[in-house]
């Protein structure tokens, strides 16, 4: 696999998520993003786009595959049950936990299809 303009999206996708956390910690008086709900909100629904709607399936045949599976779901259940809790408990700690976990989802993503097409290119 190499990197594809889906992988461009989702890096965007990610730096959208990381500017609207850093303007909520700053308190940044922004509609929508200046509370706990509305940056969760946010950041859940750019989850979906970025991570679900982007994100592509595991190439088959490939070794560590059941690995990289597990650690993309319990990511992805982390992210999901932290949102939910930001949403109902308006948590900041529930908010931090969906950031960070959102941008590791992207973060092994992408350096998996980097690395997948830097070998490649090395084998060919």
């Amino acid at each position: 696999m190499r990197l594809t303009w889906k992988d461009a999206l989702a890096t965007v996708v990610a730096g959208v998520n990381i500017a609207i956390y850093v303007a909520f910690t700053q308190g940044a008086d922004l509609p929508i993003i200046g509370s706990v709900r509305g940056a969760a909100g946010a950041i859940l629904l750019l989850g979906v786009v970025g991570g679900c709607a982007l994100g592509s399936a595991p190439e088959e045949h490939e070794r560590n595959r059941g690995l990289y599976v597990g650690v993309m779901s319990t990511l992805g259940g982390i992210a999901l049950l932290a949102g939910v809790l930001a949403l109902i408990m308006a948590s900041e700690l529930a908010l931090a936990v969906l950031f960070f976990s959102t941008i590791a989802l992207w973060f092994i993503a992408t350096l998996r299809h980097a690395s997948a097409s830097a070998k490649a290119e090395a084998l060919k």
